[in-house]
């Protein structure tokens, strides 16, 4: 039985930014056992989207093919639920993300051609490149830094590699203990990883300069072998359409409190400014932590205008950079200074009051790290949430070298229990999203437009 058809927009290749944007005639999806169907009446576009478009994230194979409909972050109505959804019914108002999370963590891969794919569900290897990567580079889970759905453990796995990553663990076991010189010896046979168990090892390598090269090289190899950047995403888009399907684990409900328009927003934008500032920043939306100097960059934007409101939930003094026109609309949300980021004192970032900043919310680009380390106290973070190859050349560095500050690549992981959270701050008041614009899906092509541009306070909406 054919499926109905649905208005949609979808582009053909990268590159073209709105002129590429087509408007046609696609069936309406079905949903899977555990996904819902919903109609759609709100949809949001992220800078993800269009730098997508733009093949920023060709190396990881976004989007997976050809055409390709784009956008993520949606808000509906429930009107089909797979088999195995148990929370959701037909009728149910909800907000969702729509995309299944495949792995994460890409630094440094310079053989894109030799790497195959693999779909790991093992939650013991999960927790061994966990705990190795901890070693060597400090508690990044916490950090924000190395997060995996434990229901769907998937990994990039440069089998190739798997030699040198196996004589790589085998030289820094043989410089340590002789009890555990037998696993490096098979560690190199079998050509698989091994578990290394306390920090106690790594603190020793350290003691002696032939050890840090050895560590330096184990590090190298690690990194090519697990591959690096921290996002990747097996289905991604869907929302430029009248009709989408979701993952009931990435589907919160949407009270009648909350518009349609104002949970839609929310997914990445909402839950990047909450999570950084939780999970990186440590700062504890219920005021009960200790203060906090944050400094929030590009402040009247998507990401930027959830930071700053959410910060001011905690114990903070916020400090906020934005142009000009915005430096009123950014009071109002609660920042405690505004820097007009044209002038010396906002280009440099200086606190008015004088304050160094314990954690920075860095939603921009084109600042480098020589302007953020004056402005830091001796422990600060800046939490990067669009992170470079220059940036995450700092990130390394910054670990290798034990420095007390650190430059944090930050890249969200959506879940329900964090929309949820984040819809109940709406529907209580405590958090408001800011619509910049809003566009029919019939000229959803302006709206991509002037989200590339840049330069829109708060969210630009679609409505089918």
């Amino acid at each position: 039985m054919s499926r109905k058809l649905m208005q949609a927009l979808h582009y053909d290749s990268y590159g073209g930014g709105s002129a590429s944007l087509k408007h046609v005639e696609v069936p309406v999806p079905s949903p899977n056992k555990n996904e819902v169907l919903l109609k759609l009446d709100a949809i949001t576009i992220n800078p993800v989207d269009w730098k997508i478009q733009k093949g920023l994230l060709r190396p990881l194979f976004l989007p997976r093919q050809f055409p390709h409909i784009p956008c993520t972050d949606v808000a509906g109505e429930v009107v089909e639920v797979g088999p195995q959804v148990k929370d959701f019914k037909v009728g149910d108002k909800v907000v969702a993300k729509l995309t299944h999370q495949v792995l994460l963590f890409f630094f440094f891969f310079p053989f894109p051609t030799v790497f195959q794919l693999k779909m790991i569900t093992n939650s013991v290897f999960n927790q061994r490149v966990e705990l190795e990567f901890s070693l060597l580079f400090g508690d990044l889970k916490n950090q924000g830094i190395f997060v995996i759905d434990i229901d769907f453990i998937p990994s990039i796995v440069c089998s190739r590699l798997l030699p040198l990553w196996a004589l790589g663990e085998g030289l820094m076991l043989l410089c340590m203990e002789p009890p555990v010189n037998g696993r490096a010896v098979s560690a190199a046979k079998s050509r698989a990883p091994t578990d290394m168990t306390t920090t106690q090892s790594c603190s020793k390598i350290r003691q002696n300069l032939t050890g840090m090269l050895l560590f330096m090289i184990y590090s190298v190899n690690y990194l090519i072998t697990i591959v690096c950047v921290v996002y990747a995403e097996w289905q991604y888009g869907g929302g430029f359409a009248e009709f989408a399907v979701a993952s009931e684990s990435l589907t919160a409900a949407r009270p009648s409190e909350v518009l349609a328009a104002e949970a839609a927003a929310l997914p990445i934008a909402g839950l990047t400014a909450h999570d950084a500032l939780t999970q990186v920043a440590g700062v504890k939306l219920d005021g009960s932590g200790q203060p906090k100097n944050i400094l929030i960059t590009a402040a009247s934007g998507g990401v930027g205008h959830y930071a700053v409101q959410l910060a001011k939930l905690g114990n903070t003094h916020v400090t906020a950079t934005c142009g000009a026109r915005n430096i009123d609309f950014v009071k109002s949300l609660g920042a405690d200074e505004v820097l007009d980021y044209r002038t010396p004192e906002g280009a440099a970032l200086t606190s008015p009051s004088g304050r160094k900043y314990d954690a920075v919310i860095h939603c921009t680009t084109g600042i480098p790290w020589s302007t953020f380390d004056p402005n830091l106290t001796e422990n600060g973070k800046v939490v990067d949430l669009t992170p470079s190859l220059s940036s995450l050349t700092t990130f390394a560095l910054k670990k290798l070298t034990f420095s007390k500050k650190q430059l944090v690549p930050f890249f969200v992981t959506v879940k329900r229990e964090g929309l949820e959270y984040l819809v109940q701050l709406v529907k209580d008041g405590k958090l408001k999203t800011v619509i910049d614009s809003k566009f029919p899906l019939s000229k959803a092509e302006d709206a991509w437009a002037k989200s590339i541009d840049g330069h829109a306070t708060g969210k630009i909406i679609v409505e089918p």
